[in-house]
């Protein structure tokens, strides 16, 4: 059964009268009496009753009137989303990110977009590839947003980007500023508060590590906590000895303001691959198109930081 007949069905319910029924859908009498006898014939039942003059349901008709409808209200109601969302006026986005570009990356872009459009709704999730790569694919995340993956399922799109190094930061006054070269060493000798890194990112500390450090040195990186909240690592590093690393512009306003310190620390100092994931063969809504676009002008922002 399709629209029109649902309509038909409607109409004739509402009116109860095949010829204020037909002016009301615009078509004959005659076609629309021909509309209802296929429906029923479809049914297998008598779907109204025809007495003096008035038409009214049947049993079986209520339930065809009801169901007919509930479907035009549901068409009715998908065609107005589909305009509220090209219209940016409606729309729910589930966004992935590594924890790393959450603060510097996402947020602005989001600060951004729902001052704009403030009718639409996001939900932000933090994890690494190893935990967000399976929901991309399910479609239970609109966008991931993280560092390079090398194993990335060919049902992933990808888009690569370029940022600055990381920087290691530490609470002013942390002994570790008083060192004239500081090394990997040095650092490893204090705990680390880090969110769980990535592979690509662990693989490349490891490697950089086990090749500037002393013979003794372990190849795992230590860490003393790990946590996807930058708020609980901002907290531990100022109020101990902690060493944490972060992009210098999630950082800024704290270095100014001498709450934190840079670690001069030079062996560390490879750039970051971030990819913008989505499923491939899948077009994005346009609520994910704003964001994205969004997100792209603020790793170009990032990407211009002095390293």
């Amino acid at each position: 059964m399709n629209l029109q007949q649902f309509r038909h069905i409607v109409a004739l319910a509402e009116h109860r009268h095949f010829g204020r029924a037909a002016d009301a859908v615009n078509i004959t009498q005659a076609a629309l009496t021909q509309s209802i006898q296929k429906i029923e014939a479809l049914c297998g039942v008598q779907l109204f009753e025809r007495r003096y003059g008035d038409v009214t349901p049947t049993a079986y008709g209520e339930v065809v009137v009801e169901t007919a409808l509930a479907a035009i209200s549901k068409v009715h109601h998908m065609h107005r989303q589909i305009k509220l969302m090209q219209k940016l006026a409606a729309g729910r986005l589930i966004i992935g990110c590594d924890p790393y570009f959450a603060e510097p990356i996402v947020t602005p872009a989001l600060i951004r977009l729902l001052n704009h459009y403030p009718n639409l709704e996001f939900t932000l999730e933090l994890g690494g590839w190893e935990m967000m790569q399976e929901r991309l694919i399910a479609r239970e995340l609109d966008v991931y947003i993280g560092f390079a993956y090398e194993s990335m399922d060919t049902r992933i799109a990808i888009e690569n980007h370029t940022l600055p190094p990381l920087i290691v930061f530490g609470r002013s006054g942390h002994d570790i500023m008083r060192v004239e070269r500081v090394t990997a060493h040095d650092v490893f000798q204090y705990p680390i508060v880090v969110p769980k890194a990535s592979l690509w990112l662990r693989q490349r500390l490891e490697t950089t590590v086990s090749h500037l450090s002393e013979a003794d040195e372990p190849k795992r990186l230590p860490a003393y906590l790990l946590t996807t909240d930058f708020g609980i690592i901002r907290q531990v590093v100022r109020n101990s000895d902690a060493l944490a690393a972060i992009l210098k512009r999630s950082l800024e306003a704290e270095l100014a303001a001498g709450i934190f310190a840079r670690v001069p620390l030079q062996e560390i100092n490879f750039d970051i691959s971030l990819v913008i994931a989505t499923v491939a063969r899948h077009s994005v809504t346009p609520a994910a198109e704003a964001l994205l676009n969004e997100v792209r002008k603020e790793i170009a922002s990032v990407a211009s930081d002095d390293h």
